[in-house]
């Protein structure tokens, strides 16, 4: 075995290292950054009544309102994952598996549309739901993943349901 083999090995390995270093620290920049233009959203809703759960959800990625590809990572909102969701009269409560729970209150829901895209992930037509939000004031779209198309249809209408239903009550 030539002596250069392992200078090149612990080269590559250094650069490789560096790079993972360097990706993790504009990451955790970009996080800090966005961390600054509002809050954490809530881990809770106080008294959801009147609310339908489904399971095996996924949260597909939060990002800054008609901008599908500037993701969210502050508040733990850039991890995708399976989990639950609520949805009830007080607003939406999506609680992933191993990750922090997003609480979206009735007053911050703004509007739900089908999409077929967002961030990093394309599926069929009208297969991810896009719920827009508000948080601080600034304008977020979270986009979720139903495992079938029932549980798809039904969270969508249970979805559009509470936003009538918060539109009817502004009139």
């Amino acid at each position: 075995m030539p002596a250069r083999y392992p200078i090149m090995a612990i080269l590559v390995t250094a650069i490789i290292v560096f790079l993972v270093i360097a990706a993790f620290r504009a990451w955790r920049a970009r996080s800090n950054s966005q961390e600054a233009q509002f809050g954490a959203p809530l881990e809770w809703l106080e008294h959801p009544s009147g609310g339908r759960q489904w399971t095996n959800v996924q949260y597909v990625a939060t990002t800054v309102q008609n901008q599908p590809l500037e993701r969210i990572s502050a508040h733990g909102l850039g991890a995708r994952g399976f989990g639950k969701i609520t949805v009830s009269n007080d607003g939406v409560l999506l609680e992933r598996n191993g990750e922090r729970a997003i609480g979206i209150p009735f007053a911050q829901l703004q509007g739900v549309s089908k999409t077929s895209a967002a961030i990093d992930r394309s599926v069929e037509k009208d297969g991810l739901i896009q719920l827009d939000w508000q948080q601080d004031g600034f304008a977020l779209s979270t986009y979720l993943r139903a495992t079938s198309t029932e549980t798809r249809k039904q969270l969508f209408e249970k979805l559009s349901e509470i936003l009538n239903h918060k539109e009817t009550k502004n009139d």
